[in-house]
C-alpha cells in the first residue's frame, strides 16, 4: 500500500518535471529568435551618356563632380542607429559591349564624428556591378560623391547608354 505522502511527492515531482520541460522549451524558443532587418531603397540614379559628354573610341575619361555637378553629394543619408549598411547595385555590366572600362566609384565626402571612412567606399565595375555593403558605423549625416571612369570600346552618337544605380540601406532592428 502506497502512502498518501508518497503519492503527493510523486505528483509534485511529475508537475515539477513538466514545468522544467515547459520552461526549457520557452527559453529555447526565446534564444533562437533572429534579429529582423529593415531594408529600404534610399536612392536610384540614372546616368546617361549624354549627361557625360562626348567620348571617342579608345579614349579614357574620368568624370567627377567638377565636370558633372550632379555627381557631387549624390548620396546623403542620416543615420540614427548603428550599424547601417548601404548596398549599391547597378546594371553597369550591360555596357560591356560598348566599354572596356566603366567604373563607378563611391567616395566619402562627409563622415560624421566618430565614423570611419575616407577615400573610396566602393567601386562598381563591368565585372562587379553590385557591392554588398558599406558599413556606416556612426550616427549622423553621411554624404557620398560619385566618380565615373570610362574607356569607350565602340561608341556611336546615335546609341544612347544608360546605367541605373540603386542604393539601399539596411539596419538591425
Amino acid at each position: 500500500m502506497i502512502k498518501k505522502g508518497s503519492k503527493i511527492s510523486g505528483l509534485i515531482i511529475l508537475i515539477l518535471s513538466l514545468t522544467v520541460a515547459g520552461v526549457s522549451a520557452y527559453v529555447y524558443q526565446q534564444a533562437t529568435l533572429t534579429v529582423t532587418q529593415n531594408i529600404v531603397e534610399i536612392a536610384s540614379f540614372i546616368v546617361k551618356n549624354s549627361d557625360l559628354g562626348d567620348i571617342n573610341e579608345g579614349q579614357t575619361l574620368i568624370y567627377t563632380s567638377s565636370e558633372v555637378p550632379n555627381l557631387g553629394s549624390a548620396v546623403t543619408i542620416t543615420t540614427t542607429t548603428t550599424p547601417v549598411y548601404l548596398h549599391f547595385d547597378s546594371d553597369v555590366d550591360s555596357l560591356s559591349g560598348s566599354y572596356t572600362t566603366y567604373n563607378i566609384n563611391v567616395l566619402y565626402n562627409t563622415v560624421p564624428s566618430g565614423g570611419s571612412g575616407s577615400g573610396s567606399a566602393c567601386s562598381l565595375t563591368l565585372a562587379s556591378p553590385d557591392y554588398s555593403s558599406v558599413t556606416l558605423d556612426a550616427t549622423g549625416t553621411w554624404v557620398f560623391d560619385l566618380s565615373i571612369e570610362t574607356t569607350a570600346d565602340s561608341v556611336d552618337a546615335d546609341t544612347p547608354t544608360t546605367i541605373t544605380l540603386t542604393v539601399g540601406a539596411e539596419s538591425e532592428s
